[in-house]
């Protein structure tokens, strides 16, 4: 990736929405005032945790511009980081590092199964009221699984987040890190230890080499945020989730394809409109057929999504067309920067929920909403600590997700402390300071 596309994202995440810095940094700096022990003892704070910062690492000048919350590991020395045994190996990268002078580069050939690196606080560092984000650059390979585990105080107390990367290769993105299980009862106040781990997906052959920086903390809303996404423009949508969505007053998002609207078994305009009326959301999915999206030139790529954008606009729909949802989930690098350039928000499959506030509105993941216990379990984290779970959904009935188990799904949700959005409230929640007015 060339400075000038690391330059344009880290400009177009500050520009898109305006992640703001107030109502966030406030309580970033609060750690440093009240961040103590139950014995009155100080703990390290998310600022002085960092031994990059303290002896001369990334100055202010050197960080992304625009992001919210405060960076917790700069990655300008690696003194303090350690490759795991028989996990691969750690190095400084400073060819086009994301943020300072360099990044950590973390190899592993193909005979080892993981690259993993970590990294101990002595005194405890306090997370408790802290989402986490990571910059991330992977090649060699489309698909990519990230860990990042906090053992709190102990191996015994992990809380872990996990993302699925499915491209680009050799672009920096920022991964907004949802949590994905809770072992036993971890102290957030007391985290002993980082650990992150990348991992093979998809092809289980071949090295791993990832890069990753400005691992980032942000304060946490109050309330998390359930979106529910529907892909494929179905007709079912419509006929059947409709009904059930309205009895809450939930609004969705449809992908919309626009050669499929008004063929069989799909959406017609006229039901695209009705559903606007009702709060829904049209986001742009452009039609790519049996192919990636990445497996056609860049001038195809861009007509694709020109196209699909302009569609929506043309037909009232110029919310949705903010916004758009990736078609068969892999994103190449030239994709990527045309998202960048022509929507204000990207979805994809990420496996798990996603930090809030968002550091990196071109990288939102979503996860099956029929996954059963799973969705559920997703949920709940996104009420507990404060994030965003986007629950995807294509097919309801006929083969697809019951609709007793959708309507079973949505009281679920309905039940649980959190607010149903639309991925235009997320760009509004991005311009009060990334928390929609709870912190």
């Amino acid at each position: 990736m060339t400075h000038r596309n690391r330059r344009s994202f880290v400009s177009a995440v500050a520009a898109t929405g305006t992640l703001g810095l107030a109502g966030c940094l406030s309580t970033v700096e609060g750690w440093r005032e009240t961040n103590g022990s139950a014995d009155g003892n100080s703990t390290q704070s998310a600022s002085d945790g960092d031994a990059e910062r303290s002896d001369g690492g990334n100055s202010v000048a050197d960080e992304p511009s625009g992001l919210p919350g405060e960076s917790i590991a700069s990655f300008e020395t690696l003194d303090d980081w350690m490759a795991m045994i028989d996990a691969g190996d750690l190095e400084a990268a400073t060819d086009d590092p994301y943020a300072g002078s360099q990044s950590a580069r973390l190899t592993a050939d193909e005979g080892t199964e993981y690259a993993a690196v970590y990294r101990t606080y002595p005194d405890g560092l306090d997370l408790r009221d802290a989402n986490l984000s990571l910059a991330v650059s992977f090649t060699g390979r489309e698909q990519l699984h990230l860990e990042l585990e906090l053992l709190a105080p102990n191996a015994r107390n992990v809380y872990a987040m996990e993302r699925t990367l499915t491209g680009p290769t050799d672009r920096w993105v920022r991964v907004d890190f949802g949590t994905d299980r809770v072992e036993t009862q971890p102290d957030l106040s007391d985290v002993r230890e980082i650990r992150i781990t990348a991992r093979r997906r998809g092809d289980s052959s071949g090295p791993i080499d990832c890069r990753i920086d400005d691992l980032r903390a942000v304060d946490r809303p109050a309330t998390g945020r359930v979106m529910l996404l529907f892909d494929g423009t179905l007709e079912s949508h419509y006929e059947t989730a409709f009904e059930h969505m309205d009895e809450y007053g939930f609004a969705g998002v449809e992908a919309v394809i626009p050669e499929a609207v008004g063929e069989g078994g799909r959406l017609t305009l006229d039901a695209l409109h009705e559903l606007n009326d009702a709060g829904w959301e049209m986001a742009a999915r452009p039609r790519t057929g049996a192919n990636f999206i990445h497996e056609f030139t860049p001038e195809q790529q861009e007509g694709m999504i020109r196209r699909t954008k302009a569609y929506l606009e043309n037909r009232g729909f110029e919310d949705g067309a903010k916004h758009f949802v990736t078609p068969r989930n892999v994103l190449g690098t030239e994709t990527v920067d045309l998202v960048r350039e022509y929507h204000e928000q990207a979805l994809r499959y990420g496996g798990g929920p996603n930090a809030l506030p968002l550091t990196d509105p071109h990288n939102v993941g979503f996860f099956a909403g029929d996954a059963g216990e799973e969705a559920r379990t997703y949920v709940d984290h996104a009420a507990e600590y404060g994030q965003l779970a986007v629950l995807h959904f294509e097919e309801i009935g006929d083969g697809g997700m019951s609709e007793d188990a959708f309507a079973d799904l949505l009281a679920y949700v309905d039940e649980r402390p959190v607010e149903v959005v639309t991925a235009t409230d997320l760009l509004a929640d991005r311009g009060r300071g990334g928390s929609g007015g709870d912190n």
